[in-house]
């Protein structure tokens, strides 16, 4: 009998982590509080993705520094966790910060892009330090009323740094097959 549960022993162990490495933390109610994501106080330009109360919706940041490097830090309910470094080409950096310059972000007010309503927000955090100056915009991605410049700029920050490809989820076979079948869809 002991030499058969040794022979059990590996299947089990392989089996189990081949199901750790495929499952992705989801975050959703009162739990988007428990997670963190921390201030680069150095970057240039940094971007922090705080996730949804009522939905799954990706926690990530990603600060970009002036000599080109970048961190992604994947928190919950992306394809990639933990922290990557990056690098961008000089012209993405020199792009993003034209972009920063034209929509006069330096002189955007802090909750220019928050909607009073009561409906649960899905907030992205942008910071831009040049030099001296500083400044953080709350953008509210619900909100109708925000500019479009500020989803331009967040997603001209994912292509940049590649955390468009890091965030995103890989699609699970057995889910797009049950929903190819699903008569509802």
């Amino acid at each position: 009998m002991r030499k058969d549960r040794q022979s059990w022993l590996p299947f089990v162990v392989t089996m189990a982590l081949s199901a750790c490495a495929s499952s992705h933390s989801v975050m959703v109610g009162g739990h988007e509080q428990e997670i963190s994501i921390p201030d680069e106080p150095d970057a240039l330009i940094q971007m922090r993705r705080n996730g949804c109360p009522d939905q799954p919706c990706p926690v990530y940041s990603v600060a970009i520094f002036s000599d080109g490097h970048a961190v992604y830090d994947g928190r919950a309910n992306v394809g990639v966790i933990g922290r990557r470094a990056l690098k961008l080409r000089a012209a993405d950096l020199s792009a993003l910060v034209t972009t920063l310059d034209a929509m006069d972000f330096l002189d955007s007010p802090e909750q220019c892009c928050v909607c009073s309503d009561a409906r649960p927000r899905s907030s992205v955090t942008l910071d831009y330090r040049p030099g001296t100056v500083g400044k953080t915009v709350i953008h509210d991605q619900r909100c109708e009323r925000a500019p479009l410049a500020f989803s331009r700029l967040e997603s001209q920050i994912d292509r940049a740094t590649t955390a468009d490809r890091l965030a995103a989820l890989p699609v699970r076979n057995d889910i797009a097959a049950r929903d190819a079948r699903s008569p509802d869809r």
